[in-house]
């Protein structure tokens, strides 16, 4: 297992460990206490001078000691200035590296959006006419070994994951857990749009300025593959309703990113709730709200009573309204939530991509977001929000939301799985609310000052507290009745 942290965003240029950002704070408070220390020196040496010294008969050995104090104060000085220049070197590496990655990111980006509209552009004669007749058979053709895998898996519950069946054997899972492909991954999915418009005609040059422009991507695609699903009868939006609700007794507000990770519910045989919302009440101010989300419960595309199935998925990458993002805004109008209420939202997987649409839906007063394994990448998380999002390196589901381009949010990464062996009959391991669990402790344990400030920004909504209350909600939606023969 890796315990390194790597942060980015944050409104920051530096990418780097957390280890280098605690050092390079550490190395910024030495210099500060040798520089208090040498003003010290300097003060009490100003108080007394060898004159004064030799006239109150001190021996002259120890009035001499003036001059020793002469010396400690130049070397603390200096002690001080070297500890701020390796501070800010420390500080300017994380930036640099931060710059080079973001320029060949960019850079990456670009060269594969314009290669996937060049190769879609000469692609066989053939495969153009159909993508021109009929643009939506490849995307049903994807939704159909999407939904022939994915209907030989179950969720994990006891871990947040996804239980796999043989379909996946050791090396395939293995491949889909490799950084490097999870990272070619990101990229290839900014760049289906790009493809398909370079297959349907388009020519090379009117797709580079479509996608400078954003005028395609990600969202697009998505939009897509649910039209596609609507033809086929799959992917289909309905109605979702309360099934259940349920008082929950001994709240208090979390005060660790574990205690936070800890609250997400994990619908199961046992608790079928997906959301739950802890009240915290001041007298004279409005109440404050922490909202939990569930990740995803089902992996149905069509026929399913449980809203955080994937045609949820597919409509938050989507940005239409989701069943998990209309099951969450109802429950947090039950709980009494308005505009005048400050809220943080906590998320895993779909959870994190529900919370996020929340959060730009302006409907509510988001005070914070934290997402764990959320496909969050090309979701616009306003940035008012102070946001804190949580992504395994290899970890495939948050790769499919492509790459991160919420730039002010904090995002703390780990190879959940580095040095260790993958386990057997799951999928994708490196999603499981567990390992984020894991990230999250090693988050609480950081000397990073990044990492501590964010901690304390998000206690703050809780603190002060007279009074608590919390509540854990089901939902159900509805299932259209089959068409008659």
């Amino acid at each position: 297992m890796s315990n390194e942290l790597i942060l980015s965003g944050g409104d920051s240029l530096a990418v780097s460990t957390e280890e280098m950002l605690a050092s390079a704070a550490e190395l910024r408070r030495a210099a500060d206490m040798s520089r208090d220390i040498a003003d010290a020196i300097q003060r009490l040496d100003a108080r007394l001078s060898l004159t004064q010294m030799e006239s109150w008969g001190v021996p002259t050995g120890a009035a001499r000691a003036e001059h020793d104090l002469e010396c400690a104060y130049a070397d603390l000085l200096s002690v001080a200035q070297r500890a701020e220049t390796l501070s800010t070197l420390v500080r300017f590496a994380a930036d640099s590296y931060g710059l080079g990655e973001t320029a060949a990111e960019n850079l990456t980006r670009r060269l594969i959006a314009d290669a996937a509209g060049v190769v879609g552009f000469f692609f066989p004669a053939w495969v153009t006419t159909v993508a021109v007749t009929s643009p939506l058979l490849p995307l049903l053709a994807g939704i159909g070994a999407a939904a022939h895998l994915l209907g030989r898996t179950t969720p994990d519950s006891e871990s947040g994951g996804i239980a796999a069946a043989s379909v996946v054997s050791g090396p395939l899972n293995t491949l889909m857990s490799d950084p490097t492909f999870v990272l070619a991954v990101r990229h290839a999915v900014m760049s289906v749009d790009e493809f398909v418009a370079g297959a349907s005609g388009v020519p090379p040059t009117v797709v580079t300025a479509l996608s400078a422009a954003g005028l395609i991507g990600l969202s697009s695609s998505a939009g897509a593959v649910q039209q596609a699903g609507g033809i086929a009868g799959v992917l289909r939006e309905t109605p979702v309703s309360q099934v259940s609700k349920t008082s929950l007794d001994g709240v208090e507000a979390p005060t660790t990113f574990a205690e936070r990770l800890a609250r997400i519910p994990r619908p199961d045989a046992g608790d079928q709730s997906q959301v739950r919302i802890e009240k915290y009440e001041t007298p004279g101010e409005p109440a404050r709200f922490e909202v939990y989300i569930a990740g995803t419960a089902d992996f149905a595309i069509a026929d399913s009573v449980q809203p955080w199935d994937m045609t949820s998925n597919i409509s938050n990458t989507v940005g239409s309204e989701s069943g998990s993002v209309a099951a969450v805004a109802s429950a947090m109008r039950d709980a009494g939530i308005t505009s005048e209420n400050p809220v943080t939202f906590t998320g895993h997987s779909q959870g994190g991509a529900t919370a996020a649409r929340l959060a730009a839906s302006g409907e509510f007063t988001t005070y914070a977001l934290v997402a764990a394994g959320g496909n969050t990448g090309q979701i616009p998380i306003p940035e008012d929000v102070f946001t804190v999002l949580l992504e395994h390196s290899d970890d495939l589901v948050v790769a499919a939301g492509g790459l991160q381009d919420n730039s002010h949010a904090l995002v703390v990464e780990r190879q959940a799985f580095g040095g260790r062996a993958l386990p057997e009959g799951v999928i994708i391991p490196a999603h499981r609310l567990d390992e984020y669990g894991q990230t999250a402790r090693l988050m609480d344990q950081s000397e990073s000052p990044e990492l501590r400030a964010a901690a304390e920004r998000l206690e703050l909504l809780g603190g002060g507290e007279t009074s608590t209350s919390a509540a854990s909600y089901h939902y159900e939606r509805a299932v259209p009745d089959s068409p008659k023969p």
